[in-house]
């Protein structure tokens, strides 16, 4: 409600400041008007009025010069507007006391006057003296007063005004669904009217009623979006309630450095303007911030503060003197009323009086005197008349204002019903009871635009409280009202169908189901800018519906709109998140395929050495025997001998590269069998040390022209440490294998002088043992550097990679107990660093 107070002073006159050229011609014109005149008092008034915001002290003097003069000139018009400017700057100081006292003063002189602009003006500052001061519910009263009045002399900027107050009231109330409906329909009328003050104070609001329905995202966004306007009005009081909603959203998802340092930001500007209540909100939420953390001087502090800001503000000496002020009202309109019932009496006395006095004249004066007896009677009885009509007048604006608030209320509780649903049979269903609660709905019905199809289908219409068969209306045909509403976007209201249709279509088609209407409304379904479908009521009677229930209606339908998005964009996020889940299955195994190739291709190179040794012997051997035999025959046994010995070293060398083959297809199978998630002690040195000769293997296999020096430095006293190895090869496997990938593509940019280089090394800590894997590639770009954790994240190109490989590592490092990180060097290279606890 802050940015009001300076919105509100717009409808003072149509001009709220000048500019500094005509600030200087006024100065100018009142140093030569020295006349004790009503045109000096305007001029103090107008410059006061400049001096507002820029120079409050300055404002002040020159507001009470324009007060003292018209109270001496008796200018009951620059009395009520000089008061209520000074009860704006003792508002703007957080003197809400004095402020109140002087808008009750000038109330009561601008009701003398007729002025229905000023009086609407000074009920709007009444309302936030006491909306400063907590007392909402008279806030509201004094609100809607001032809505009646602008309503009525069509003042749009008053009408944005006051709504934007109603929502903001509410809004303290807890009536959220009240304050969600004028705070939007504000919201509206800002955008416009291009007004930014009231655009800023829309946005603060949704966002106070965001948080408070549970919807803390909505309310940052909300926030974020009036910070452009708070920036641009650049108004302290603005910026306290802000920051202090942001506080409380930032509080609320756990980030809660944000949240004390937007509280302490909103302390300190409420502290700079003397913004009372924000104060004392602000000092409340710190107190209870460390109270939470158990920071007890702190708490203390804060609570301090806060005792001391509401002793100012809510002292008995204040309180005793603001129930007075209220009494004082009270009294006042007691004294109206009786003022006008003495008035009436008073007038039927005359009435008596002048008859019985034109009695006797009738005896002593001539015909002459008789017809002057008639005019005054007439005269008089006019009177009477002009009396009894205005008390009507306040009668039936009293009895609206009434309606006008009951009519919110019951709003509110439609609202909450129809957007607690997001099924939307549950929604149209939930609508048609609550309308056929307040109208004769002999036939409900709402249509769905179906883009698709382009149809409007209407996939529950009651009739008579029967469902009929679900139908829909072909955009084409437009012949049909509901069509027409739906894409002229326009209301169709007919109290007779027969008699009324040809200013919307040339004839009457036959409805899909049931029976013809008499009176029918449609209202488009409308979310902003975007056209949901239509609502329809009817009846089977004449002049069925009332302004009344055309308002009604029109408000539910905002509900329903609401409802229907909220309902279309939940069944849309929940076919998003079944298509993620289902891409993310493919990438996760899509990933465990591309490690299974990399160990494939490594295990085929390493088996292939001994497989080679074996069958090399083996035909060595098959020759030496066949020599053997030859020299056997010919009895050179001694020869015979030599090539035996020689057979025997050649079987013991085909013995030891066949052991060696077997232990290389068990260790494999052993690391590529499905993790159990059972930990054993493992040699992590060696672990290393086979997947790095895996990984270059198995690049090497794919691609013969890969080279790279490779390091290691293995820490022997590490020993045996118990993990889950086929989880932390599979860790080691995709680091190595990324570090080849980037000291490949640096080389392939033809960077001279540039030799490939992937070192490998372990070590023991005091508490745990460190892998790393370094390489001399390009680097990681800072930008990117907080998201390559992230699932689906990837540097490579387009089909190169699933962002899968650093998420699935991180994930595996962190159940073992563990931490992976990542040291880099754009254009030097980078170091994955994987931390193990030694258990």
């Amino acid at each position: 409600m802050q940015t009001i107070i300076k919105t509100f002073l717009l409808l003072l006159l149509p001009a709220v400041t000048l500019a500094q050229n005509n600030i200087a011609d006024s100065l100018n014109r009142l140093l030569q008007n020295d006349k004790q005149d009503t045109g000096r008092a305007m001029q103090l008034f107008e410059l006061s009025k400049s001096y507002m915001y820029s120079k409050p002290d300055t404002a002040l003097l020159l507001a009470q010069q324009s007060l003292s003069l018209s109270n001496k000139i008796g200018f009951a018009k620059g009395e009520a507007q000089s008061m209520n400017v000074i009860g704006i700057l003792f508002t703007n100081t957080g003197n809400y006391l004095k402020a109140l006292q002087l808008h009750l003063k000038a109330l009561k002189i601008a009701e003398t006057t007729q002025d229905k602009r000023a009086i609407a003006s000074i009920l709007v500052g009444i309302s936030n003296a006491y909306s400063f001061m907590g007392d909402e519910r008279r806030a509201v009263n004094y609100t809607l007063k001032a809505l009646f009045i602008f309503k009525a002399i069509n003042n749009q900027l008053g009408v944005e005004t006051t709504i934007l107050n109603l929502g903001d009231s509410y809004e303290k109330l807890n009536m959220l669904d009240s304050a969600l409906i004028y705070t939007n329909r504000g919201y509206d009328l800002a955008l416009q009217q291009k007004d930014k003050d009231g655009t800023g104070l829309a946005l603060a609001t949704l966002g106070n009623i965001y948080f408070k329905m549970e919807q803390p995202e909505f309310a940052m966004s909300k926030y974020r979006l009036s910070m452009p306007f708070v920036l641009e009005i650049n108004d302290p009081e603005f910026f306290s309630e802000i920051y202090l909603g942001m506080a409380r959203v930032f509080q609320k998802v756990g980030s809660l450095d944000s949240s004390l340092y937007y509280a302490k930001l909103s302390l300190a500007f409420a502290q700079k303007v003397g913004f009372t209540i924000r104060a004392i909100d602000a000092s409340n939420f710190l107190t209870g911030y460390y109270m939470a953390i158990h920071n007890v001087d702190s708490a203390f502090v804060y609570q301090n503060i806060s005792m001391t800001v509401k002793d100012s503000l809510f002292s008995q000496e204040k309180q005793n003197a603001i129930q007075g002020l209220s009494f004082d009202e009270t009294m006042r309109q007691q004294e109206l009323h009786d003022a006008k019932e003495e008035a009436q009496t008073q007038l039927k006395f005359n009435i008596l009086f002048g008859g019985l006095f034109m009695l006797l004249l009738v005896a002593f004066l001539l015909y002459r005197n008789n017809r002057q007896k008639i005019k005054s009677n007439v005269l008089l009885q006019k009177q009477k008349e002009d009396i009894d009509n205005k008390a009507q007048q306040l009668t039936i604006q009293k009895n609206n204002l009434e309606q006008s608030y009951n009519n919110v209320e019951q709003l509110g509780e439609i609202g909450r019903k129809v957007t607690s649903s997001l099924a939307v049979e549950t929604i149209i269903s939930t609508v048609y009871d609550n309308v056929n609660a307040l109208m004769d709905a002999s036939v409900f019905g709402i249509g769905i635009y179906n883009n698709s199809l382009q149809t409007i289908e209407f996939p529950a219409t009651y009739e008579d409280g029967q469902a009929l068969p679900a139908y829909a209306n072909e955009l084409d045909d437009e012949n049909r009202f509901a069509v027409i509403c739906f894409k002229e976007g326009k209301e169709i209201i007919m109290s007779h169908v027969d008699e009324e249709h040809k200013s919307f279509i040339q004839q009457v088609p036959t409805p899909h189901e049931g029976k013809q209407a008499v009176s029918l409304i449609y209202l488009p379904l409308l979310v902003k800018d975007k056209k949901l479908g239509v609502i329809t009521v009817q009846s089977f009677q004449q002049n069925a519906y009332t302004d009344y229930h055309v308002f009604m209606l029109r408000n539910i339908a905002i509900y329903t709109a609401i409802a229907l998005e909220n309902a279309d964009s939940f069944e849309t996020l929940s076919r998003t998140v079944d298509t993620l889940r289902s891409t993310q299955k493919q990438l996760i195994q899509s990933e465990k395929m591309a490690s299974l190739g990399e160990l494939t291709a490594g295990i085929a190179h390493e088996i292939q050495n001994p497989l080679n040794f074996v069958n090399n012997f083996s035909e060595v051997n098959k020759e030496l025997l066949s020599e053997m035999k030859d020299e056997m025959e010919k009895g050179n046994l001694a020869d015979a001998k030599e090539i035996a010995n020689d057979v025997i070293a050649n079987e013991e060398k085909i013995n030891h590269h066949g052991k060696r083959a077997d232990a290389i297809v068990k260790g494999m199978l052993q690391h590529s069998r499905s993790s159990n998630s059972s930990k054993e002690p493992t040699n992590i040195s060696k672990l290393a040390d086979e997947y790095l000769r895996l990984a270059y293997h198995g690049l090497r296999a794919k691609d013969k022209s890969f080279n790279a020096t490779l390091n290691t430095d293995f820490d022997e006293s590490i020993g045996n440490i118990n993990i889950v190895p086929q989880d932390i090869g599979r860790v080691i496997l995709n680091l190595i294998t990324n570090a080849f990938y980037v000291v490949d593509e640096k080389k392939k940019s033809g960077l001279a002088n540039y030799d490939p280089m992937v070192s490998v090394s372990t070590r023991k800590l005091s508490d745990r043992i460190e892998i790393s894997v370094k390489d001399n590639g390009n680097g990681i770009p800072e930008k990117v550097l907080d998201k390559i954790f992230q699932p689906f994240f990837t540097t490579k190109p387009t089909g190169q990679g699933t962002g899968l490989g650093l998420s699935l590592s991180y994930d595996i490092v962190k159940a073992h107990g563990g931490e992976l990180s990542v040291k880099t060097k754009e254009g030097e290279g980078s170091e994955f660093i994987i931390q193990l606890p030694i258990v």
